[in-house]
């Protein structure tokens, strides 16, 4: 395995090498929490078997051929994600907002005025967001035992050389001078028994900011055939923009070290792509009051390109006589290929007389099934660590819609399965959410607000990578909340 990985890792993997970031580029990409719509969102995604909403290009697209004309739909979302976070002994909370659009689509329906066959063709074109990946996460906390520089000096002096990314800018900076006479790399922090030193004691902090989202430019079409079958088709084009910045400081702030003050080690990895996508779905009405729905999405194909960057600054104590330093490494790009698991639903709704719709959906997706490649290196260890440590996950789905003409009061739930055959490294995922919607003859507007709960490990460095347990790791708890507003014009 290439060692041009991030130290940094977000949803780890205890049972093999805490940096295997490609594995988690697997799943990163592979998991969808599309944004959509706010009657979408408020009735908790599961429109499957309802249709009549522009986010069912992206999820079932026989919904489609629910639609009697044209609209036009635009949804501002505002998202706020916290974060609070334990790392030895220590809670530390942290937060990032920022505004987006979660769709934007035109739908054109035509009407055969048949009463059977093909009764009506609809064609829509658009864009959803898929995944946000704003965030920001703040860890701290005194650590008498490790150091992220004891990671540094073991590659060092195991492997005998020096990476770029890392153990270079250690040594460069000063702080992982090399022992000529034992042949050994050695770093200021650790104990030093000549002088009764008893090392480490630092603070440390590290903030992890994560940037950017999945979007879909899909192009869809959808038949009604004699007003009991909706069958529909889209072509997707997914664009990726992923953007994390890491920033490790360790302080002695206790002034335990005689020379030593700080260093901030930062890492920055970018991703960007595209991949393409073809899915189908389908909803049978046998009589009005009862729908089931079915879709099939085939897997996504992305081409991705991944740069990383990483620097050093190391400060020294006034009276040292050593000058604080600066190290930087160059830049490093891989292009590679990521094809993503099928995902396959299946969903009931049933209407209420004029009253309401309540509806339910089930989606499968086998994670382990995830795939990387690329021309100059096949990933084979990354690919088998993938499939032992992901798994298949059943999500689920389940909203309803109260009308009370002019108005609609809606409200959800959706629980995310934890991808992951090792529990420790993730968690279920519950969405909460609810919403109104007024709507006139030609125009109509739609609030939500939803509640995303999940947690994860998060692996800072190894400090003894011969031990399964030779890790600092922090416990890190999400709350993501969206407020949505979706405008629609109906022609």
């Amino acid at each position: 395995m290439i060692r041009y990985n991030f130290i940094g890792i977000i949803m780890l993997f205890l049972a093999v090498n805490i940096t295997a970031q490609d594995q988690t580029q697997a799943i990163r990409f592979s998991q969808n929490f599309p944004v959509g719509t706010a009657r979408y969102t408020a009735m908790g995604g599961a429109f499957g078997a309802i249709g009549g909403d522009f986010t069912a290009v992206s999820q079932n697209p026989g919904g489609l051929g629910l639609y009697r004309g044209s609209e036009f739909t635009i949804t501002p979302t505002y998202t706020l994600a916290n974060t609070t976070s334990e790392y030895l002994g220590q809670s530390s909370g942290d937060h990032m907002n920022n505004l987006s659009i979660g769709n934007l689509g035109l739908v054109t329906a035509f009407n055969s005025n048949r009463n059977n066959g093909v009764v009506g063709t609809t064609f829509a074109f658009g864009y959803n967001t898929l995944r946000n990946f704003n965030s920001t996460a703040t860890i701290q906390g005194v650590n008498n035992n490790t150091s992220l520089l004891d990671n540094f000096a073991y590659y060092a002096n195991n492997y005998n050389s020096r990476d770029e990314f890392y153990e270079d800018l250690a040594f460069q900076t000063g702080l992982m001078p090399l022992d000529t006479v034992l042949n050994e790399y050695w770093h200021y922090l650790e104990p030093y028994d000549a002088i009764g030193y008893d090392g480490y004691g630092q603070e440390q902090i590290r903030v992890v900011e994560q940037r950017g989202h999945i979007g879909e430019y899909a192009f869809s079409t959808a038949v009604n055939v004699n007003n009991m079958l909706y069958v529909g088709g889209t072509f997707g084009i997914h664009a990726v923009r992923f953007y994390e910045d890491i920033y490790h400081r360790e302080t002695d702030f206790n002034d335990l070290e005689p020379d030593f003050d700080a260093f901030r080690f930062g890492e920055y990895n970018t991703t960007r792509g595209y991949g393409y996508i073809f899915r189908i779905g389908m909803i049978y009405k046998p009589i009005h009051m009862l729908r089931f729905g079915a879709s099939f999405h085939a897997p996504v194909v992305y081409n991705l390109t991944d740069d990383k960057f990483t620097d050093l600054n190391t400060y020294w104590d006034a009276n040292s006589g050593l000058a604080d330093d600066y190290e930087s490494s160059g830049l490093f790009s891989k292009d590679y290929t990521l094809r993503t698991p099928y995902r396959a639903s299946v969903s009931a709704a049933v209407l209420i007389g004029k009253l309401g719709i309540v509806s339910a959906e089930y989606e499968y997706a086998d994670y382990s099934q995830a795939d990387l490649d690329s021309p100059g290196y096949k990933f084979i260890e990354e690919n088998i660590t993938i499939s032992r440590d992901f798994k298949a996950t059943h999500n689920l789905k389940a909203g309803a819609e109260i009308r009370l003409n002019p108005v609609y009061v809606r409200g959800g739930v959706q629980y995310f399965m934890n991808p992951f055959t090792d529990e420790r490294n993730g968690s279920d995922m519950f969405v909460y959410s609810g919403g109104i919607g007024f709507r006139s003859n030609q125009t109509f507007i739609d609030l939500a607000y939803s509640l995303g709960m999940y947690s994860e490990l998060y692996g800072l460095y190894q400090h003894s990578p011969e031990f399964e347990d030779g890790f600092e790791k922090a416990h890190i708890s999400y709350n993501i909340t969206n407020v949505k507003v979706t405008l629609g014009y109906k022609f």
